[in-house]
């Protein structure tokens, strides 16, 4: 019963077009509709790191007017699912590519702005993200943007929700829920050596206390 109601809710505060995809939800689209706000001028070289079914990749071909846009993501089956997508616009411009996090693809200081949007709550400890911030600031040049999510852990809801995810929702047995300080997380930023810029809060409530938060930072 409490998976039934979970998916009619899930599926009810989803975009028409995103239902069904595991990255669809409330709280993941509009954390991909900041993400795109806050890329909107990138002119040059644009990645996202882990961009699942392609959401977000999608709304970039059509808002953003970066040069090169690429994608990767760890998971075959799920790329195959992006490029479905994405053959969609017979103009798609993007490389997709499997490829994990911690050791990305790329030379160093060759992208102009690194995305990573509905990730870091499913990765399985903090030194994964430490790893991850690391090889993404590699990569992007200096001066250029590194854009992503975290979940907030202040937001007393989402202890809750995660705790008794499993109960209720089949796409989360494997996977861990993490939330995360903003504190902290800025602490691994100027670890990594970029410069925190901003923070859009995303949900209700638009303090503190939001459930997500999407930071922007510059590579020194």
């Amino acid at each position: 019963m409490l998976e039934k109601i979970y998916y009619w809710l899930h599926n009810r505060f989803s975009k028409p077009q995103e239902r069904g995809e595991y990255s669809a939800g409330r709280w993941q689209e509009q954390a991909r509709r900041r993400v795109l706000e806050l890329c909107g001028e990138v002119q040059g070289r644009l990645l996202e790191v882990g961009c699942g079914e392609g959401l977000f990749l999608e709304e970039a071909l059509k808002k953003v007017p970066a040069k090169e846009i690429f994608g990767i993501d760890i998971w075959q089956d799920i790329l195959e699912r992006a490029k479905a997508r994405l053959r969609r616009d017979d103009k798609a411009n993007i490389l997709l590519s499997q490829a994990d996090g911690t050791s990305l693809p790329f030379k160093d200081n060759s992208l102009d702005c690194v995305v990573c949007v509905n990730v870091f709550f499913n990765l399985p400890d903090l030194n994964a993200l430490r790893r991850v911030l690391g090889e993404i600031t590699r990569v992007c040049r200096s001066g250029g943007k590194v854009i992503f999510d975290i979940r907030n852990r202040d937001n007393p809801f989402l202890y809750f929700k995660y705790k008794f995810a499993p109960l209720y929702d089949a796409t989360v047995k494997n996977l861990p829920l993490k939330t995360y300080r903003f504190a902290r997380v800025r602490e691994y930023l100027e670890e990594a050596g970029l410069k925190f810029n901003k923070r859009l809060n995303v949900g209700f409530p638009n303090n503190r206390f939001a459930p997500v938060f999407v930071i922007e930072a510059v590579k020194q």
